[in-house]
């Protein structure tokens, strides 16, 4: 997976000089795309990735977005609800479950409230980073876009999203079956 090594030595050079005026914003967020087959493969090669942003001296840490959607499910009041109706065999019931959820995590800004959480953590590092992993995690409840949009303005610390997605000229394609999203301010690799 070369590929993403390249990728990543890339994005760590850009923050480590990211220059001015460029499109994509005054924020250090960069995006590593792979395509959304090689999931796995980017998996296996996170330790790599600690690794190679470690040996640049960075001080950073993982939050992976599934397991932030996962522990609100798991710890949610309604969640016997959501047990209940998960079992429903009809395409408009199901439509309408994953619609509940949804909104309850757009509502309560679960995504949101964890990156802003861990950045405040990692502020007090010397060098913070943040890794966002896991991204598959969050559909068919919401995109990250949004979620981009909502915080950007918060953001204070470098951040790498590994978007499993295409990156096709500006925008991307979540997951490889979205349609392409220009609407990122960040940098995309």
């Amino acid at each position: 997976m070369d590929q993403i090594t390249n990728k990543l030595n890339q994005i760590l050079d850009y923050l480590q000089d990211p220059g001015s005026g460029h499109h994509s914003g005054d924020k250090k967020i960069c995006y590593l795309t792979f395509p959304f087959e090689k999931i796995l493969i980017a998996k296996k090669y996170l330790s790599t990735l600690l690794g190679l942003a470690k040996h640049r001296n960075y001080d950073v840490d993982i939050l992976s977005l599934g397991s932030v959607v996962n522990e609100f499910i798991i710890n949610n009041p309604r969640r016997n609800n959501w047990l209940a109706f998960s079992r429903v065999e009809d395409q408009f019931e199901m439509q309408a479950f994953f619609r509940g959820i949804s909104s309850s995590v757009i509502e309560n800004e679960v995504i949101e409230t964890a990156i802003l959480n861990k950045q405040e953590e990692l502020q007090k590092n010397n060098n913070p980073l943040l890794l966002i992993t896991d991204l598959e995690g969050i559909h068919p409840l919401t995109r990250f876009g949004p979620v981009e949009q909502k915080i950007y303005n918060q953001i204070e610390i470098p951040i790498i999203v590994l978007y499993p997605g295409d990156l096709s000229g500006s925008s991307l394609e979540f997951l490889g079956f979205y349609p392409p999203d220009g609407n990122y301010r960040s940098k995309h690799f």
